[in-house]
């Protein structure tokens, strides 16, 4: 199970001192499902690390702390970290229809995944391209990731998540967690306009899906 669990997780390092945990989405189009993986896990992970450091203490035990050790890292682990095909399943339910990572997410739809997820409230919110920067940065500033939806120029959409914004010199520049690839697109956050994504290749829509 634990194998499962961490199946396409990656820790990305950046030249800002910063730190990731990434998921690299399993289906062609399941970058929404893939993002809500990463908030759910960016969320609860203070909780996880302090389970782990408690299954770690209860394990010194002999015998029995040996076993309830396992079985409290197993629940810490279920509780944090979820699976696609898990998600699938619940954001199915949300929709009232059969999903499986093959078709788009609608950004509308996520707030109510993160809250079955145990997430909190949250919301779809449209900033627009003058005010997404500033979204963002409040977002992640008020202590929780956000989603954010990229248009491309060529056609479609993507979903990314931004944790973290560094002000490096005067200019705002958000670290994004993209599950197309599973790595950390260091994206300049420009004020008053729709951020140009992925070397120009695409642009924030305006579209953010933000803790209330």
């Amino acid at each position: 199970m634990a194998e499962g669990k961490i199946k396409n997780w990656f820790v990305r390092f950046t030249a800002y001192n910063t730190a990731h945990v990434v998921h690299q989405q399993e289906q062609v189009n399941s970058c929404g499902i893939a993002c809500i993986l990463m908030i759910n896990l960016k969320m609860k992970k203070g909780l996880m690390a302090a389970g782990m450091a408690a299954t770690a203490a209860v394990s010194v035990v002999p015998i029995i702390g040996g076993f309830l050790g396992v079985d409290l890292g197993t629940k810490v682990l279920d509780y944090a970290v979820k699976t696609e095909p898990q998600v699938y399943k619940i954001y199915g339910d949300v929709v009232g229809t059969v999903y499986d990572g093959t078709s788009y997410t609608n950004a509308s739809n996520h707030p109510a995944v993160l809250e079955k997820l145990g997430c909190g409230q949250w919301e779809a919110f449209w900033a627009g391209g003058a005010g997404v920067s500033a979204a963002i940065k409040d977002a992640v500033a008020a202590g929780a990731p956000c989603i954010v939806h990229v248009t491309w120029k060529a056609g479609g959409a993507h979903f990314v998540v931004v944790d973290e914004v560094v002000n490096i010199g005067g200019l705002d520049w958000a670290m994004v967690n993209d599950p197309a690839d599973g790595d950390i697109h260091v994206t300049l956050l420009s004020p008053g306009s729709a951020p140009s994504y992925d070397a120009g290749a695409g642009n924030f829509s305006g579209w953010i899906v933000r803790r209330k």
